[in-house]
């Protein structure tokens, strides 16, 4: 069966349904996995919330393998992450940037962790590890940037290069 909730793009690699029953199948993970592959940033995702002001905020995300998010952190609210496919492994991180947590996750039935609820306050990122890696992500809006901090003993998401080459020299 083919998807029936339609899009709209509100930038380079974001998307909102229209719809306010969305549902998402094959070909909206085909899309965001595509834009997520071509796209600078190497992500992109579609928001099944009205918008940045709603209180429920749940988000299908495609992340390429080279893909850097900055280690960051929320406050006043926690965040749930669900795989849906691919391979990465979820970072916890002390005050000073110590990894204090490895989670090795994956999709259900794979042997790995498929879901974690990240707890308020807590420096996290991920590191991908298969070409693609899609998850539903969910948690409580209004959206607010003021409400998380990147980590600054991190490299900024402005210099992915550098952040990947962090994320990797994790292992050494």
């Amino acid at each position: 069966m083919a998807d029936s909730t339609a899009f709209r793009q509100v930038a380079a690699e974001v998307y909102y349904s229209v719809d306010s029953f969305a549902t998402a199948g094959p070909e909206a993970v085909a899309m965001i996995k595509r834009i997520a592959l071509e796209s600078p940033r190497k992500r992109c995702r579609i928001c099944f919330h009205p918008g940045p002001e709603a209180t429920a905020q749940e988000m299908l995300i495609a992340m390429a393998g080279r893909s850097y998010v900055r280690p960051h952190r929320h406050f006043g609210k926690s965040e749930t992450l669900t795989v849906l496919e691919g391979s990465a492994t979820a970072l916890l991180f002390g005050e000073s940037g110590e990894v204090t947590r490895r989670v090795p996750m994956g999709p259900h039935g794979q042997g790995r962790t498929f879901f974690y609820r990240m707890p308020e306050g807590i420096f996290h990122t991920l590191d991908f590890e298969s070409d693609i890696f899609v998850y539903l992500e969910t948690t409580t809006g209004p959206f607010d940037p003021a409400k998380s901090e990147g980590a600054a003993w991190a490299p900024p998401e402005s210099d992915p290069e550098a952040g990947f080459d962090f994320i990797r020299g994790l292992d050494a």
